[in-house]
C-alpha cells in the first residue's frame, strides 16, 4: 500500500492582505510608530498618512474603507507587518528591522541593561554590547 501524505490547504491571501503587504514591501521604510500610533502611507502616492492603532481593545484607521467596512484595510495589515518585523531599542527607543537589532546577553557586564534587552546596532557599540 502506498504512504499517503495530506497536505494542509494552502490559504490565499485577501486581496486586501496582499495590498497590505504591497504597502508595506513598497512603502515600509517610510512607516513610523509614535505612541503607539503607526502613521502609515497612503498607496496613492504616499502623500497621504493614516494613523492606525494596533492594540488589546482592537484596531482602528482612520481611512474610509476602515470606517465603512469595520473590517481590517491595507493600511492595518501594513502596520501589523511592520511591527512584526521589527522591535523598538530599549536605550533611542526607535524602531528598526529585527536584523538590525542586538540582543544584549548574559556575559554583557553593564549594570544599564539586562540579558534580553534589544539595542539599535548604534546603542549597542556606543554601550560596548558586542554584536
Amino acid at each position: 500500500m502506498d504512504a499517503l501524505s495530506v497536505q494542509a490547504p494552502v490559504r490565499d491571501a485577501t486581496t486586501r492582505e496582499q495590498r497590505g503587504l504591497d504597502l508595506y514591501s513598497e512603502h515600509g521604510h517610510r512607516i513610523t510608530c509614535e505612541d503607539g500610533v503607526w502613521l502609515i502611507p497612503s498607496q496613492n502616492g504616499g502623500t497621504s498618512v493614516y494613523e492606525v492603532t494596533l492594540g488589546r481593545r482592537g484596531e482602528s484607521c482612520e481611512c474610509a474603507d476602515h470606517a465603512f467596512r469595520n473590517r481590517s484595510c491595507v493600511h492595518i495589515f501594513a502596520a501589523t507587518i511592520c511591527r512584526a518585523k521589527t522591535s523598538t531599542c530599549d536605550s533611542c527607543r526607535k524602531r528598526f528591522p529585527n536584523r538590525e537589532m542586538v540582543e544584549v546577553t548574559e556575559d554583557h557586564e553593564s549594570l544599564t541593561w539586562f540579558p534580553g534587552n534589544l539595542l539599535c546596532e548604534e546603542c549597542a557599540a556606543y554601550s560596548d554590547v558586542p554584536a
